[in-house]
């Protein structure tokens, strides 16, 4: 008779099982949270006619004279650190190959050359960093006259700190230490 009654128990438990099985979803609900989900309203990019011709937006407006002459400016400068920069370099790159050891005198020479190097190369730096800061006001003011020849000078004096810093870290990274 004991038996009987286990079985008997046995499928009331999967049938109380499969009940709380439904339920389970129903309680999971109450768990949700009660925010908004997104919009599925029409957004008003979907009202765009997207065959509609693309507007051409006019080119900037040359430089004027004055600041033509400040880009010149600046140009002349960075070109004056290269040079002297480049002029350094040779002595720089001798005393970094024959650095010795940390603390040195000859460590010590290469790291005061290493100092100058960073010295010399001074004007090109704050030239780029002067045009820069020019751009972006000029920007920040919506004036884009001149913006053709402020970038052609900020790539071509950015190209210059940057071989700048590859010989610095170059020449660094031969001194011991």
């Amino acid at each position: 008779m004991q038996d009987h009654c286990e079985a008997q128990s046995n499928d009331l438990g999967g049938a109380a099982m499969k009940r709380l099985f439904l339920l389970v979803p129903l309680l999971l609900a109450g768990c949700a949270s009660e925010g908004v989900g997104p919009s599925l309203a029409k957004r008003p990019i979907e009202d765009r006619d997207l065959n509609e011709p693309v507007r051409q937006v006019a080119p900037p407006a040359p430089a004027d004279t004055a600041l033509k002459a400040q880009i010149d400016g600046l140009i002349a400068r960075a070109q004056t650190g290269q040079r002297a920069f480049a002029a350094l370099l040779p002595k720089a790159e001798a005393a970094a190959a024959s650095a010795g050891t940390e603390g040195s005198e000859s460590w010590v020479a290469a790291q005061q050359l290493l100092s100058a190097l960073e010295s010399e190369r001074a004007p090109s730096t704050s030239a780029l960093s002067e045009l820069d800061t020019l751009i972006a006001m000029r920007l920040k003011d919506g004036n884009d006259a001149g913006q053709t020849e402020l970038q052609a000078a900020d790539r071509q004096i950015e190209a210059l700190v940057q071989v700048q810093q590859s010989a610095i870290d170059r020449l660094r990274a031969q001194i011991p230490g």
